[in-house]
């Protein structure tokens, strides 16, 4: 999963998880062209999420559509 989907999906979740501990969900700037998350608490503690990535030995081809992989059914 490319960074950017994975930012968004954990986003998602912990918006939607409804922990009543959890303020607020939002982005902050690390430079130009990079956001990460921050979790704001109700306590007033901001928790920043720090995200890193991994390629493949090839490296990723951006130029081209997130291969999707998922994983087929196991049969009972």
């Amino acid at each position: 999963m490319w960074r950017d989907r994975f930012i968004e999906h954990v986003r998602t979740l912990l918006t939607e998880c409804g922990h009543p501990e959890i303020a607020g969900v939002d982005t902050y700037r690390i430079d130009d062209s990079v956001t990460d998350l921050q979790i704001t608490c109700t306590d007033g503690r901001v928790i920043k999420l720090n995200i890193v990535r991994s390629s493949p030995p090839a490296g990723d081809n951006y130029s081209q559509p997130e291969p999707i992989v998922t994983k087929a059914p196991i049969d009972a």
